[in-house]
Formats: C-alpha cells, structure tokens, sequence
C-alpha cells in the first residue's frame, strides 16, 4: 500500500472501540484510544491465526487472544521478541473520515 485509502467513518469507531477493516485483501485492525488512532495488522504473526481485534488493551498495547503475545500499537514490536513484531500502518482523519496507509515498520507480521 502506497497511498492512504478511506476505511470507515471517524464516528464508527469512538474512543476506546476498536474495528477491523480490509484494506487491499490485508486485515487491520483501528483502535481508537482517547482519540488517538492506531492500525495494526490484525493476526498475531506467531500462526497467522488469532484475530488482534478480540485482543486485551494493556496500555499502549494489545494482547493477542490465543498467544498471550503483546504487540505495542505504535510500533508493531513484540514483547517475545524481534522475530514476532508485526505491521503497524500510518493512520490519518479527513473530514470525518479514518484513511490508512503505508506501513511505518518494514519487519514482521
């Protein structure tokens, strides 16, 4: 993904929701923390398998259902290491509107 693409409206995921969107064929996953908006690739990379949607927030990060693995929602990185961090996209609001775009990490996921 080169450029930013709509994928919802703002008002659809208000503070402290999350949604799952397809951008492309790939799955993402927004969260929206005290307005400040997070996307990340929505499957733990440990087996491709748990959906990070159904994960538990622990701050900046999310937990992966299944794994137990934490995945920091700005940076993609994995707290059991390097080999599991996953993508983490650039979010941006335009007129209402949720647009995501390229990945700002190039390892995992």
């Amino acid at each position: 993904m080169t450029a930013f693409t709509e994928v919802a409206d703002l008002a659809k995921v208000p503070p402290g929701e999350r949604r799952r969107v397809e951008v492309n064929g790939e799955l993402i996953t927004l969260f929206n923390l005290d307005g400040e908006l997070f996307a990340i690739y929505d499957r733990c990379p440990h087996k491709k398998t748990a959906p990070l949607v159904r994960g538990t927030l622990n701050g900046i990060g999310v937990k992966c259902p299944n794994h137990g693995y934490r995945f920091d929602l700005k940076t993609g990185k994995c707290d059991r290491g390097e080999e599991w961090n996953t993508r983490v996209y650039q979010v941006k609001t335009d007129n209402g509107k949720i647009l995501i775009g390229p990945v700002i990490n190039t390892t995992g996921g």
